[in-house]
């Protein structure tokens, strides 16, 4: 019978896969003694002198050095005597390294042939790897030579030598890893496909939602649009908002193009539109307050709010709101009549009642500065235009206190008021 062959390895033999032969070919389970390098016995394992009964060492040329030829020896591993003479040799003899060329160290072979003559690796269960291993008790020499079998020792370039699983191919593969590799891979393709159908049963189930939220069956009714706030706005621009709510899906109407487009209304300060379901919508409008008027240098007056913006022109003058003199500009609708118009608006606004039955106009400067002119001619200058309700207190005691006004001139601007073109001060109790 001839020995089955083993895969041929390439340079030195591993330490790994010494430890691996010495333990495979232990004759007992007790562990190793301490192995002396120089010991004859090493150079019989590692086939620098042939045991008996084993193959001969024989060499072979690899290489040429400095016109010498060095060999390398292969030698068979040892058997027993029974099996030692069924044993061929491998490879002829060659000629040996010359003489004055120092004995390399040798390397051994285990095998031969390419790799293509390669056995399959075998897995072996836990208890075999016992035996082989001589850690069990019952790994004696002799159940291990009647348990022989074939073993893949390689370097890491050989597929499945890592002791992970080969990928290009199962075969001699434990059919229980196998049978377990097959048991992952199919519970992965259904954990997959579970999640395959749920998101597909989310998305179907929220397209048909989507598609009946925004049919019909929930668009807004004429009827159900409540308005709020809307007093001086154009008709016409509020038709157009309603226009776009009735009769239209709530899913599908853009309630900020709504407000924007209201709010481009010079009357309208801020819009709001909202839906309610199932039918319902709001639009709720926040008017700018027209304050005060002047006429521009075309002749038509502008109303303008607190902000001095033009809420609408005229061609007569508006007699319910405050009249303010001075070089204003033409604004049209929604424009701007300036910061000095704006606080001139902001002025007529602060007044009291008291003050503001007396006030027939508000004049603007030239330079932004801030006066009343009462119906009998007086004038109250406020100056610049700030701390303005300061001011406005300051004169509403001035005028408590005052039975008579002699003075054409009051300066609010300083305390105590100051006046100018009087006939004759009156007295005060106490100063502003």
């Amino acid at each position: 019978m001839t020995a089955p062959r083993l895969p041929l390895g390439e340079g030195d033999v591993p330490d790994k896969a010494l430890e691996e032969l010495l333990a495979a070919f232990a004759k007992d389970a007790m562990p190793a003694p301490e192995i002396e390098l120089d010991d004859p016995s090493i150079d019989q394992l590692l086939g620098l002198t042939p045991p008996p009964g084993s193959v001969e060492l024989v060499t072979q040329p690899v290489d040429q050095i400095d016109g010498a030829s060095v060999t390398a020896p292969v030698a068979a591993l040892p058997l027993p005597p029974d099996e030692a003479d069924s044993i061929t040799a491998i490879t002829p003899k060659t000629a040996e390294v010359a003489d004055d060329k120092p004995a390399a160290r040798k390397t051994i072979r285990i095998g031969g042939g390419d790799q293509d003559d390669l056995p399959d690796a075998v897995y072996l269960d836990e208890e075999a790897e016992e035996r082989l291993r001589g850690t069990s008790p019952r790994s004696t020499e002799a159940s291990i030579r009647s348990e022989r079998t074939t073993i893949l020792i390689g370097d890491d370039e050989i597929e499945g030598s890592s002791g992970g699983i080969p990928t290009g191919s199962t075969r001699g593969m434990d059919p229980r890893l196998r049978a377990r590799r097959i048991a992952v891979r199919r519970a992965m393709s259904r954990r997959r496909l579970k999640w395959f159908v749920i998101v597909g049963v989310i998305v179907v189930f929220g397209t048909a939602a989507l598609a009946v939220l925004g049919s019909s069956l929930f668009a807004v009714q004429s009827k159900h649009i409540v308005i709020s706030g809307a007093a001086r706005i154009d008709q016409t621009d509020l038709d157009a908002a309603v226009k776009q709510l009735a009769g239209h899906p709530e899913l599908l109407i853009d309630t900020h193009k709504i407000e924007v487009e209201l709010e481009r209304s010079p009357w309208v300060r801020s819009a709001r539109v909202t839906t309610h379901f199932p039918h319902t919508a709001t639009i709720e409008i926040l008017e700018r307050t027209p304050l005060a008027t002047y006429v521009g240098s075309d002749n038509r007056f502008r109303i303008i709010d607190d902000q001095g913006v033009v809420v609408d022109v005229l061609r007569g003058r508006p007699v319910e709101f405050m009249l303010v003199t001075g070089a204003g500009v033409n604004a049209e609708a929604g424009g701007s009549a300036g910061a000095s118009f704006a606080h001139a608006a902001q002025l007529v606004e602060a007044l009291t009642p008291g003050v503001r039955s007396r006030t027939a106009s508000v004049t603007v400067g030239t330079t932004g500065e801030l006066s009343l002119v009462f119906h009998d001619d007086t004038v109250v200058d406020f100056g610049a235009p700030t701390e303005l309700l300061d001011k406005l207190i300051r004169l509403e005691g001035y005028l408590e206190r005052t039975t008579s006004q002699n003075c054409k001139t009051l300066i609010v601007s300083t305390n105590p008021i100051s006046h100018k073109d009087c006939s004759s001060v009156p007295s005060q109790t106490s100063n502003g």
